[in-house]
């Protein structure tokens, strides 16, 4: 069984590990647990946990939505919380994306959904998780830097394609894999 999401790969942007850095300089002392840039990502579809075949039929789902979907861009916009300043669990930077990402989404969703390998029904809030925490001390340094930079506007991201991801749960944080990458729009039809 592995334990495994599609996600759109957000690991090489500059501007995104920059706010990052300034993040964990600002709020240095904390216990934080500051997503590594290399596993940055936003996740489409969360599978949890599969069999071989699952995966396989996941990443044929994944293959024939990406074939048909052009490249796109993805907008980063603002930070935020979830929860409240007073009980903060993640520091998120937010998406503003394109309606064919809403629209392929809800393709891939519907599409895992008729072969029983997604049930999730939470909305889709675009973001990008850059820190996980139970509490923090400096929540006058938090708020500051959150209003420095809600309304942020980091350099678009091309998307060019979408990927399959393990995640191996680790106490130091999960581990991601990509089991399997596919291109967009390279349907011949």
């Amino acid at each position: 069984m592995k334990r495994v999401f599609i996600a759109i790969d957000i690991n090489n942007n500059q501007a995104v590990r920059s706010l990052l850095e300034s993040y964990k300089s600002e709020l240095s002392g904390e216990r934080i647990r500051w997503v590594s840039p290399e596993n940055m990502h936003l996740t489409l579809a969360f599978l949890g946990e599969r069999d071989e075949l699952q995966v396989q039929k996941s990443g044929d789902i994944m293959r024939e939505l990406a074939q048909d979907s052009e490249p796109f861009s993805i907008a980063f916009s603002g930070t935020g919380l979830f929860r409240d300043i007073n009980h903060p669990r993640v520091i998120w930077i937010g998406l503003k994306v394109p309606d064919v990402l809403h629209d392929m989404r809800k393709l891939l969703c519907t599409r895992l959904k008729e072969e029983g390998l997604y049930s999730d029904e939470k909305p889709f809030r675009p973001h990008i998780t850059i820190g996980r925490m139970k509490y923090i001390s400096k929540r006058k340094a938090l708020a500051g830097i959150l209003h420095k930079t809600e309304k942020n506007d980091l350099p678009p991201q091309e998307v060019n394609e979408l990927v399959l991801y393990e995640s191996i749960l680790k106490p130091g944080g999960p581990e991601y894999h990509a089991l399997r990458t596919e291109a967009l729009g390279t349907s011949t039809v």
